[in-house]
């Protein structure tokens, strides 16, 4: 399959504990009832299979967030201001997330694959950043998927490979709980067209359902036009080469590595969860290890895992791009996991 035959992805599917007596006393309300538990109760359930035992242990959390523009971003408006780039906003100094990375103990690595900022090329911008940013850069953004396919097979071959390089990393400091975010220009129309070709629909149709309001229909109706001279594949990564850009092949390559070494995975951005999607299509096995960081303000966001039943650290609308904020949910987590440890 494309590049993934040099990678041998072997994944286990999530264990069966019904040998575990603790977790059948769980099951059958031994120690909270489903009710008072709500959304955390299958969030516990699915832990506990993932980590494939009960008790829970503790969660030792970190943030891996992937950025990269999408050229497509550029099809239909003035080129972006290299000093407005999300990366470039994220680098200055005392910027607020920081701050809240510091009080909430929480490692947050954001790792540029290629943002339209020329600044980036540049060794004295990443003077001094710490281990808090990753240069990873592949392009200065990805083409323009209205004329060209978005990356050529090699350019995404590498960023699935630093997306399985820094899973490694992260394995390695004890981390079983592994948030992944990402950012970039472009990367709402990207979303909608990746999920349009892996379902087999029209950007138009999309837009008739009202999922891509925020553009006009001539734009929609032109790109449609223009996506045409793209063949139709039912090949995941040949699908992600013309509509995806780095910072999602780095997502795919991050989910396959994660869901190999078992540990959760918390899926906090759209285009984390049709990365999601995209690896199931090379292994179902992956969404076993999948939860959703909330469900999302897309409309067509809370559809993609229809398939399998999806479960929620947050059932808000509200993206965890602030640690502070995720911290909260963390600690709420780490103080039930504490609770059902007491009870046993």
């Amino acid at each position: 399959m494309s590049f993934l035959n040099k990678y041998h992805v072997h994944i286990e599917g999530i264990k069966d504990l019904s040998d575990n007596e603790h977790f059948i006393r769980f099951k059958t309300e031994g120690y909270f009832t489903k009710s008072s538990l709500g959304h955390f109760y299958p969030l516990l359930e699915r832990l506990a299979l993932i980590q494939r035992q009960f008790p829970i242990a503790p969660l030792k959390p970190s943030i891996l967030t992937f950025v990269a523009d999408h050229g497509i971003s550029r099809a239909n408006t003035e080129e972006h201001d290299s000093h407005e780039t999300i990366l470039h906003i994220l680098a200055k100094p005392n910027y607020y997330l920081f701050q809240a990375e510091k009080r909430a103990f929480l490692n947050h690595r954001i790792v540029d694959l290629g943002t339209f900022n020329s600044d980036e090329n540049n060794s004295t911008f990443w003077m001094h950043r710490g281990q808090g940013f990753i240069n990873a850069r592949i392009n200065s953004g990805s083409a323009n998927f209205a004329e060209y396919p978005a990356m050529t097979t090699a350019q995404c071959e590498e960023a699935f490979a630093v997306g399985q390089k820094l899973v490694e990393r992260e394995l390695y400091s004890g981390v079983n709980f592994l948030v992944l975010n990402s950012f970039g220009n472009g990367d709402d129309i990207a979303f909608f067209a990746l999920f349009a070709a892996l379902e087999e629909k029209s950007l138009l149709e999309l837009w008739q359902a009202d999922c891509l309001i925020t553009y006009n229909l001539k734009f929609i109706v032109d790109l449609s036009k223009a996506l045409r001279k793209h063949p139709i594949s039912h090949e995941p990564f040949t699908i992600l080469s013309f509509y995806g850009s780095f910072e999602t092949a780095a997502l795919c390559g991050a989910i396959l590595k994660g869901a190999e070494k078992g540990i959760s995975l918390v899926l906090n951005s759209p285009m984390s969860k049709i990365a999601a999607i995209i690896a199931a299509r090379v292994n179902p096995k992956v969404l076993d290890y999948c939860i959703l960081g909330q469900k999302g303000n897309l409309k067509i966001e809370n559809d993609l895992f229809l398939k399998k039943e999806p479960v929620f650290l947050d059932l808000s609308q509200t993206r965890f791009k602030e640690p502070i904020n995720l911290r909260s949910h963390l600690q709420l987590l780490q103080d039930l996991l504490v609770e059902l440890g007491y009870k046993m």
